[in-house]
């Protein structure tokens, strides 16, 4: 059944959307140990996670935030997709961020919409003067059909951006093994003192594949991680230590203000059996594959849904 402008509305604060400052914090941070701790703790110093500098990160000053009429809700990053002169530059993030505060149905594949979204670059703590706003042209795909992606292309080119000093992140083709050492890149925005919201690195392993549900969403082929996540980290890349390749994006994980409400509910991901069983585990957080994403570009580093090798499902 169709739902309606105000269920929409709703499912935009699903807890898998990590997307819009609100009091409550979606996922799971973490101490130095590996121990969960609460999100109302979230500015504390004890959080697993390191605020960037510009001089710390700066092969990463590709990952920026996402906003809309200058509120940031998502994490995305600068795809390197090797990109001629004349190929549009093309940024990655979750495909629950493709419309905030609306979301892609279940079952929805969105191709080649114009966007008023913004992507600025550079966002390091000590050169919020320097930031770069680049504009999104247009979403060219964006699901939340058994993943979370969203592919979007930015007003500039590939090339033109690599000059100004840009660095694109490469994508993985393999997939990531459990236990292989990563590492977080993104703006944590929910419950954050505004004067920290910026970019942060969090390390973490890779835990086990597993079939996650949220509300009427389910993903096949979700990664466990004890990366610590909060709002505004939908998108962030998750890189392997081993290949300095993105093999995942975060995208949702429990909210500690949801384990009073169903299994499965909104904010509460649940975990679900092959006997069909569910159950939350609010120590996990989530991320999605993304090694299918790059069968789609062409050689020139065009985004092409109706290339041969394109696995990404079609509408």
């Amino acid at each position: 059944m169709e739902k309606t402008w105000t269920q929409k509305t709703l499912l935009a604060y699903l807890g898998l959307s990590l997307a819009l400052a609100s009091n409550s914090v979606q996922a799971a941070i973490y101490d130095k140990n590996g121990n969960k701790i609460p999100d109302v703790e979230v500015n504390s110093s004890e959080v697993n996670w390191e605020l960037l500098s510009a001089e710390q990160g700066r092969t990463y000053n590709g990952v920026g935030s996402l906003e809309n009429e200058g509120k940031g809700f998502c994490t995305a990053f600068f795809l390197n997709t090797g990109g001629d002169s004349n190929a549009p530059a093309y940024a990655i993030s979750n495909g629950h961020c493709y419309d905030i505060p609306l979301l892609p149905d279940a079952k929805e594949i969105i191709v080649h919409r114009s966007s008023s979204m913004v992507l600025k670059l550079n966002y390091f703590v000590n050169e919020e003067t320097r930031i770069r706003p680049v504009s999104v042209r247009r979403v060219v795909y964006a699901t939340i059909k058994n993943t979370d992606i969203t592919i979007l292309e930015l007003d500039i080119t590939f090339k033109q951006l690599v000059r100004e000093g840009f660095t694109p992140l490469n994508m993985d083709s393999v997939l990531p093994t459990v236990g292989e050492p990563v590492k977080v890149i993104g703006i944590p925005v929910n419950g954050m003192n505004p004067s920290l919201r910026f970019l942060h690195k969090a390390a973490c392993e890779v835990g086990e594949t597993v079939r996650i549900r949220e509300d009427i969403y389910q993903w096949d082929t979700s990664i466990r991680h004890h990366c610590s996540v909060v709002g505004g980290m939908s998108g962030s890349p998750m890189i392997s230590l081993k290949s300095n390749r993105v093999v995942a994006i975060v995208n949702t994980g429990v909210d500690d203000e949801a384990l009073t409400k169903p299994e499965c509910s909104l904010n509460r991901p649940c975990e679900v059996s092959s006997d069909g069983k569910v159950a939350t585990f609010p120590k996990e957080n989530y991320a999605q594959r993304v090694n299918h994403i790059l069968s789609c570009f062409d050689k020139k580093g065009i985004f092409n849904l109706n290339l041969p090798s394109c696995t990404l499902e079609k509408p």
